[in-house]
């Protein structure tokens, strides 16, 4: 309907384009879409879906909780084994045939094994000794345990702490060798002195350990140490000091050569007094040598009897005692200048103590 135009019956005329004549042959146009993806089209891809695609992790206040200790990374979180079967959980399963083959083959092995260690195949036949002196073959086979029983059996380590056991036995080996020999090789202690208790005859032998070895008939040239008087010493014990023991030895050894004169032997008293005795008779007083610091003025005390060589003849059998207990003031005694002992009186008072 046109402008100022009426209803009327038939139909209406066509609304002219703008700028346009009537009854022109051009068209309106067709109307613009309203915004909005079409119906049946697939939607176009987004933009920048080719490139690649970065995710913004996202951040909490609360920290973050640490890894359970005792798990590993490879390791699943519960509620994480459903997804495996129990078929692969389960340990292959092994045939019986394979089962039994195995349980006979232990058998054999702890059959031949017995029959090994306790069967005649290496049985103990002979025992080798070497070194000992003091000690028989027999009582070192008995001390080590190596009799009546097998080689691969015997434990050396455990027969050497046997042997060494024995007084006389210093370092020891043992050493089984196949098929069925065993061989010892023991080192014996030397005896270096010969000790007795007081007046007994009964002498016992000394290892430079101050150790008893064992009795003996006669010293043997060895230097004769007579000790408090008591019981005798038992094998094994330790009645001196090994210190001192050694001291004295090496006094005998060089008193020859630093007075001329020979050691029959030495006298150690309860209270600690050291006496040497000359083969000629006279005496050596040193005092108490209890202590190591006693032990080295030994030392000094014989570098003053050499000092006094001069003035005291220690040939003379007149010579009764030489006192070195004060190395700074030796003294001499002599059987022509000792007055006559005069007879004791009695006397209700109490004998002091000898050794104060």
């Amino acid at each position: 309907m046109g402008a100022r135009g009426q209803h009327r019956p038939g139909p209406d005329r066509a609304l002219a384009a703008p700028r346009r004549r009537a009854r022109g042959r051009d068209r309106v146009r067709r109307a613009v879409h309203a915004p909005g993806g079409a119906r049946r089209r697939p939607a176009p891809p987004p933009r920048g879906a080719h490139r690649g695609m970065r995710f913004r992790r996202r951040s909490s206040v609360l920290p973050r909780a640490p890894w359970p200790k005792g798990l590993e990374r490879t390791e699943p979180l519960k509620g994480q084994l459903w997804t495996r079967s129990e078929k692969a959980l389960k340990p292959p399963d092994v045939h019986w045939a394979w089962r039994a083959l195995a349980a006979g083959v232990a058998v054999l092995e702890t059959v031949l094994l017995g029959w090994l260690w306790f069967g005649p195949a290496f049985a103990v036949r002979t025992v080798e000794i070497r070194g000992a002196h003091h000690l028989s073959a027999s009582q070192v086979a008995a001390a080590a345990g190596v009799s009546g029983g097998t080689v691969i059996s015997i434990d050396g380590q455990t027969a050497q702490g046997h042997l060494l056991d024995q007084v006389w036995v210093r370092t020891a080996t043992v050493q089984p060798e196949l098929p069925g020999t065993v061989v010892i090789k023991v080192s014996e202690w030397e005896p270096i002195a010969a000790y007795h208790a007081g007046p007994s005859t009964k002498l016992f032998l000394m290892s430079s350990q101050a150790i008893i070895l064992g009795p003996t008939p006669a010293g043997g040239g060895l230097v004769d140490i007579q000790g408090p008087a008591g019981k005798d010493p038992g094998v094994g014990e330790r009645p001196l000091d090994p210190q001192l023991l050694t001291a004295l030895v090496n006094m005998a050894r060089v008193f020859p050569t630093l007075l001329g004169q020979d050691v029959a032997g030495f006298v150690f008293d309860s209270c600690g007094n050291l006496t040497l005795i000359a083969k000629r008779g006279w005496k050596v007083y040193f005092g108490r040598v209890l202590t190591p610091e006693e032990f080295a003025t030994l030392r000094d005390k014989l570098t003053a009897l050499k000092a006094i060589a001069g003035q005291v003849n220690y040939s003379s059998p007149d010579l009764l005692y030489v006192n070195v207990m004060n190395p700074a003031e030796p003294a001499a005694g002599f059987k022509s200048r000792q007055p006559a002992p005069a007879s004791p009186a009695p006397s209700s008072t109490p004998t002091p103590n000898p050794c104060r």
